[in-house]
């Protein structure tokens, strides 16, 4: 766990940026001007500078962020919700599992702390003892159906999987042994944990398909990463071609994850999206997601970028995260927020918006530059403080203020879109 004197209060807004595989990484640093609305007029000004970070294993640019508008007016929708028929935008939600796994019932690959690599994975008695091993099997095998990782319980170290196996009509599903689909903590012995004992991340889904990839998570602890827990990565250049989704992840503890925790310069986020779509993160636990002071702003618990879309974030905690709990960025849209519990958490806002704006910063990496996100919902929330104990605005945006839309980018207000709706979200400070 974090201590107090890591806690210390933050007055500068820190943007971050996800890494993807067309990234050619650039340290951003930038001056801030912060202007917060807090039901009155008043205009603050505070400048400063990050230090520069360096390139994780991904590419992923540390950036900073520019002009920042804030907002804590919340109790009433603008108006906007999701699926509108006029806004093109859709959003999917995952309220129960259906597996497919036909008559022979799913193709199913054990993991145990006791297991070898040179197993054959496909019994209890013969588990292996690596994700990176059942990817291997799975791959080897690739099963017309659904595909169980039923993982034993105890502690995992050091493990780090690049994923690519997936079926749009099968589910990949990554479980405690003992789990059952319906199951509650109180019904399985306990999580598995993967310690990363300071890995990057411990599954990165690498495909971009353009189709849902149906991985589904639950019941697992992940802790002692650098840069995520869990990182799906699409291809940001492909908005409508190269995206993956359809992915869940439920019940599972994210704890000490960050720079903070394990060597290296910063993280990202517990869970980080990259051209991600309709993925149901749900009932989980993000619990000292945390850099180190210089870098704080940079992690985030759910860091849902360039371009994805739809995504449920719903009635999950959030205890002691560095930088903004939320952060949506690059065309990012209709995505909801709702019925989450967020304490101690922030450095600028619960909720912010970023882009990388080229005209304002000479350190973005994407051709064409970013734009704005649209039509999310934040929506009855539990806010209690800030990172470091202080009250925070409900949301923010980062870079170009609410009203303003780089000239590249298409102008959604003309079309009658909100960037953001609020509504029901609750404020409980000290």
């Amino acid at each position: 766990m974090s201590t107090s004197s890591a806690r210390l209060p933050l007055l500068i807004a820190l943007a971050c940026a996800c890494g993807d595989a067309n990234t050619t990484a650039t340290s951003d640093t930038a001056s801030l001007s912060s202007t917060t609305g807090v039901g009155t007029d008043e205009t603050t000004a505070v400048a400063t500078t990050d230090s520069p970070g360096t390139n994780d294993s991904s590419g992923a640019p540390p950036t900073t962020g520019l002009s920042t508008t804030h907002g804590t007016t919340d109790g009433t929708t603008d108006g906007t919700t999701t699926g509108d028929p006029t806004t093109g935008l859709s959003t999917t939600t995952t309220t129960t599992t259906t597996t497919t796994g036909g008559d022979d019932g799913p193709f199913t690959v054990h993991l145990d702390p006791a297991g070898d690599d040179a197993h054959g994975g496909l019994s209890p008695e013969d588990a292996v003892l690596t994700l990176a091993r059942a990817h291997e099997i799975v791959v080897a095998a690739a099963p017309d159906r659904d595909v169980e990782v039923r993982i034993a319980q105890g502690t995992y170290v050091g493990q780090s999987v690049t994923w690519t196996h997936y079926h749009p009509d099968h589910r990949v599903a990554f479980m405690p042994a003992d789990y059952a689909d319906g199951d509650g903590i109180d019904d399985i012995a306990g999580r598995p944990v993967f310690d990363g004992d300071g890995a990057g991340a411990l599954l990165t889904l690498d495909v971009a398909p353009g189709e849902a990839t149906r991985l589904e998570f639950y019941y697992l602890e992940i802790q002692h990463y650098l840069h995520y827990g869990l990182y799906f990565r699409g291809d940001r250049l492909d908005p409508e071609g190269g995206w993956n989704g359809g992915n869940r992840i439920f019940g599972v503890y994210f704890t000490e994850i960050g720079s903070l925790h394990v060597p290296g310069e910063e993280g990202y986020g517990a869970i980080d999206l990259v051209n991600s779509r309709d993925n149901d993160i749900r009932n989980n636990h993000f619990v000292a997601v945390e850099n180190h002071a210089q870098k704080a702003g940079l992690m985030h618990g759910v860091y849902i970028a360039h371009h994805s879309t739809g995504n449920q974030i719903r009635g999950n905690q959030f205890t002691e995260i560095s930088g903004d709990p939320i952060r949506v960025r690059d065309d990012s849209n209709a995505n909801v927020i709702e019925d989450n519990t967020f304490s101690n958490t922030g450095s600028v806002a619960f909720y912010s918006d970023w882009y990388c704006d080229p005209d304002a910063n000479p350190n973005c990496t994407k051709p064409g530059g970013e734009c704005p996100s649209w039509q999310n919902e934040f929506r009855d929330n539990a806010l209690h403080c800030g990172y470091g104990g202080e009250q925070l605005p409900t949301f923010s945006y980062i870079q170009g203020g609410a009203d303003y839309v780089p000239p590249s980018c298409p102008d959604h207000f003309a079309d009658g879109w909100k960037r953001l709706s609020t509504s029901g979200n609750t404020t409980a400070c000290p």
